[in-house]
């Protein structure tokens, strides 16, 4: 699966994502696009999940329209440990995403 990480997002998850093919936004040089651009830009170059932070993306775009699924990383604070926490979740989810335009997963702040 063609994965990429949103510019929120450590780029050392890239090492939690197993087998698939994962880029950042920043391997990419999509640092700089506004507010929904990278979802379309990540689409047209064939990228099948999006992996952010970004708890607003759901209001702000139009997800059910994109042929790209959002895996929302929804934590207190975005920092790497709290998203390693999640990590063992990242495998159902991934395959959740197949189906649906958006999957969340809820985490808690590691101390």
């Amino acid at each position: 699966m063609k994965i990429l990480l949103d510019h929120c997002i450590d780029v050392r998850v890239k090492r939690l994502l197993g087998d698939h093919e994962v880029s950042h936004t920043r391997d990419q040089g999509w640092m700089s696009l506004a507010n929904g651009t990278p979802l379309t830009t990540a689409a047209a170059a064939g990228f099948v999940v999006m992996v952010t932070a970004d708890k607003n993306i759901r209001h702000q775009q139009n997800l059910a329209a994109l042929p790209l699924a959002v895996l929302e990383l929804d934590l207190p604070r975005n920092r790497f440990n709290d998203i390693e926490s999640l990590a063992p979740y990242f495998p159902e989810a991934l395959e959740h995403t197949l189906r649906f335009a958006l999957v969340s997963i809820k985490g808690v702040s590691q101390n």
